[in-house]
């Protein structure tokens, strides 16, 4: 039954929960289940371009996902437990932890992460202006325009997307929810509002809209948030979001002086 209370947040369901953690295993290459029983970890995975680490922390359960082939990191227990203390802290952005091989910088992928399904999904909010489903090219670039280009990429708008769902008011379009192709059973949001049209409804209404998509499709919306960015958080939690995990990318710069981990 769809959360329709102010008061306590219903909780995820348990299936919802063992998909999730099903499908961030395949992402970080440990074997379906792992993530329910290890408490802390490093795994290799395969047939990753990127050269970053990534780190996952769900309440005591914590693991360190490292590029198989790449040049040896060695990393030792102190140094896996610094970058899930990292993590745990919802590091910042270009946060720096440097090891005794490698200097890892914290990407822009926030830590917080956190799961819809229908028994969290909240009531449907009245409709602020008009939703328009899969804006075309046209449509976009009214909003586009009114926003800086890292808010437009970081929104989405650059996304080759499956679904978005915008609304328009006064025939232009003020708002934009777009999702990403699924990884596993989780498909990622990300939404984008017009700085002259915020805390109007805007965003909750064409993230509710896209959400009921995304499940409707058999899979689980995602969104990570950003630290501090305390509006994101608010409307996620409208909506329905449940607090999941926290995850860090972090991007690896090899050195060639041995230094201790930052805490």
């Amino acid at each position: 039954m769809p959360n329709s209370s102010t008061g306590l947040r219903a909780s995820l369901a348990h299936r919802s929960v063992a998909d999730a953690l099903r499908s961030y295993a395949m992402s970080l290459g440990c074997p379906v289940g792992y993530l329910e029983r290890q408490h802390v970890a490093t795994v290799e995975r395969q047939g990753d371009e990127q050269q970053v680490v990534r780190t996952f922390v769900r309440d005591g359960v914590g693991l360190v996902s490292v590029l198989s082939g790449a040049e040896e990191l060695g990393l030792k227990p102190a140094e896996v437990e610094a970058l899930l203390s990292l993590t745990r802290r919802e590091a910042s952005p270009g946060s720096v932890i440097a090891l005794r091989t490698a200097r890892l910088t914290v990407s822009d992928d926030p830590a917080a992460v956190a799961l819809l399904d229908e028994s969290t999904l909240s009531p449907a909010p009245k409709v602020a202006g008009m939703l328009v489903y899969d804006p075309s090219r046209f449509v976009l670039d009214m909003l586009r325009h009114d926003v800086s280009p890292d808010a437009w990429n970081e929104g989405g708008g650059r996304l080759d997307s499956p679904h978005r769902v915008g609304a328009l008011q006064g025939g232009v379009l003020v708002a934009l929810a777009t999702v990403e192709a699924p990884e596993g059973l989780l498909a990622r949001v990300r939404v984008l509002v017009s700085p002259r049209h915020r805390r109007m409804g805007y965003g909750h209404a064409v993230v509710h809209a896209l959400v009921r998509h995304v499940l409707s499709q058999g899979l689980l919306p995602v969104v990570r948030l950003a630290v501090g960015d305390h509006a994101a958080r608010a409307l996620a939690s409208t909506v329905g979001f449940a607090s999941f995990a926290q995850a860090l990318t972090l991007h690896v710069h090899q050195v060639d002086a041995v230094a201790p981990a930052e805490r």
